[in-house]
Order: structure tokens, then C-alpha cells, then sequence
């Protein structure tokens, strides 16, 4: 999930799933027109080492524009501006900022011009005193789910602009071994959570290939990484009730999509950590189980 602050005020601006390095030095270099932009370091090392050289690279794809000039740390930024972030707790950041004659507006639209074109564009809020563009690349699955360089304009005055470029690198952290649910569950209950249509009843599956089908999903959902500090919507969900015996206390329950579209998971009355389900996870639900409810 990314948001951007505005004071005390959060407003969710994106969906993706990602804890800083702070300011890293790198030189200005000459845009490249395609292929696949540079990364620091190997593609080795554990997930979040992979997440730091990743940002490192990222940022050094920025393009300043002539004539700016390399900030050594970061300088006033007018009231009210906003800052984007990613709502996740495995993030590794790189950020630098630069001082330029010229309006906000005229340098982000000469900076959508330079960028590789190995970055995807999601223009994200434009309006006084600071406009943003999110550029993005490929996520590598498994490993780092997002992979996003916020450039954000602010107007300083006197006709001059700070371009503060930050790279957003998420990280997948493994998930425990211990967090599956056991391949003895013979019978599932599903009941609805969330906005479906005609409130659907709860239904048991007795079929033991479905019920591990459905076991196999949930076991096979990544770890979540969204932070728990600030709001998330609710969605439509499931509460899956696992059971070894159809007269058996549950020993595994997965509710979700719940806030921020995680699925939380108890195995045998314990909480674990939550989960990340992709935006098929509803669907595969409902294909594996043969319904055919609607979202409402």
C-alpha cells in the first residue's frame, strides 16, 4: 500500500506490497532510452541486502536535469508538503536531493522524458507546494515485491526547485516453516466476510482433495509485510475453518482478505503472522470450492 502524509493526514494513492537506509552519494549520470537499469551489487545475499543494493541502483537512475545541484542533506521543504511511502515493515530506502532554477512542473515533465523507459510511470498527486511521480519497475518474485522511485518537486521560491528522488525497495521475508496447516484436515467450513451478495451461508467441503487444495493455497501465501500504523479498508473475505474430523475443533482458520488485504491465520488457536494473498486469492477460493458468490 502506498500513502503520502500531509501533516497529520494520510491518503492511500496505490496498492503494492514494504525499513530505511537513509541518503546514499552517487554521481549524475546520462539517461539511458531502454533496457533494464543498473543494480548495485550481485543478485545475492538474503532478501534484504538484495532490497538495500536494489535501491542504491534504482536511485542512481535518476536523471537531474542541467544545471542542478547535489543537496548533501535534506534541506527545508516548504509547510504541508507531502511525502509518499510504502506501508510495509521490510522497506529499504535510498534518497538525494537537488536545488535547481525552474518550475516544478516544467521538471518533472523534463524528468519523464530522461528516465529509462524500463520504468513504468504511475503519475501519483500533482498540486502546491509539491507534485510527485512514481516510477516503477518489474517486481522480482518472491524476493522484492516492489520496486519504486518516488521523484516529488518542491517549490522553494524565488524560482527554485528542490527534486528529492527516493527509491522504495520492498523485501519478501521467508516464511516460518512451522506456519502451514497440516495435510491431516479432511473438512472445511467456509463462511463469508465483507460486502458479498445475498449474504451467502456458511458451507462445509467433506471432499478431502479440495479441502488440501485449499489447505495448499493458504499454506503456499507469503508472509505479509504491511504495516499495522495506519488505516487499511476492509474487503469481501472468507473465514476458513479447518478441521482433522468434521465433528473436531477447527486446527487451522485463515480470515481474509481482512484490513489491507492480509489473511490472518491461527493454527490450533494460535495467531501467526499474517499473510499476503495476491488479488486472485478470492477467486481461487471460489473455483476450488465450486461457489459462485458475488461481490457486492
Amino acid at each position: 500500500m502506498r500513502l503520502r502524509k500531509t501533516g497529520p493526514f494520510l491518503l492511500i494513492v496505490g496498492a503494492v506490497l514494504a525499513v530505511g537506509c537513509g541518503g546514499l552519494t552517487y554521481a549524475p549520470r546520462a539517461a539511458r532510452s531502454s533496457g533494464t537499469p543498473a543494480v548495485s551489487g550481485r543478485p545475492s545475499g538474503t532478501p534484504e541486502q538484495r532490497a538495500a543494493a536494489d535501491a542504491k541502483g534504482i536511485l542512481g537512475e535518476f536523471v537531474p536535469p542541467p544545471g542542478a545541484v547535489r543537496l548533501a542533506n535534506q534541506p527545508k521543504l516548504p509547510s504541508g508538503s507531502g511525502t509518499m511511502f510504502l506501508n510495509s515493515t521490510a522497506q529499504a530506502d535510498a534518497v538525494g536531493y537537488w536545488r535547481v532554477r525552474g518550475e516544478p512542473t516544467a521538471l518533472l515533465a523534463w524528468e519523464k522524458a530522461h528516465i529509462s523507459r524500463s520504468f513504468s510511470r504511475q503519475d501519483v498527486l500533482i498540486g502546491s507546494p509539491s507534485w510527485d511521480t512514481v516510477y516503477a519497475l518489474p517486481a522480482v518474485p518472491g524476493v522484492l515485491p516492489t520496486r519504486e522511485m518516488n521523484v516529488q518537486v518542491y517549490d522553494v521560491g524565488g524560482g527554485m526547485t528542490v527534486i528529492m528522488a527516493e527509491a522504495m525497495v520492498s523485501w519478501q521475508p521467508p516464511r516460518p516453516a512451522k506456519e502451514v496447516i497440516p495435510v491431516s484436515v479432511t473438512v472445511v467450513t467456509i463462511a463469508a466476510s465483507g460486502p458479498w451478495l445475498g449474504d451467502p451461508a456458511p458451507v462445509t467441503i467433506t471432499s478431502v482433495p479440495v479441502v488440501r487444495r485449499l489447505a495448499a493455497l493458504v499454506s503456499g501465501l507469503p508472509v505479509s509485510t504491511v504495516g499495522k500504523d495506519v488505516p487499511c479498508p476492509m474487503g469481501a473475505g472468507f473465514t476458513l475453518a479447518f478441521r482433522a474430523a468434521a465433528s473436531g475443533p477447527a486446527v487451522a482458520v485463515a480470515d481474509g482478505p481482512a484490513e489491507c488485504g492480509v489473511v490472518h491465520l491461527s493454527l490450533n488457536g494460535t495467531g501467526e503472522p499474517d499473510l499476503q494473498p495476491p488479488d486472485s486469492y478470492r477467486a481461487a477460493v471460489l473455483k476450488m470450492a465450486g461457489l459462485h458468490w458475488k461481490l457486492g
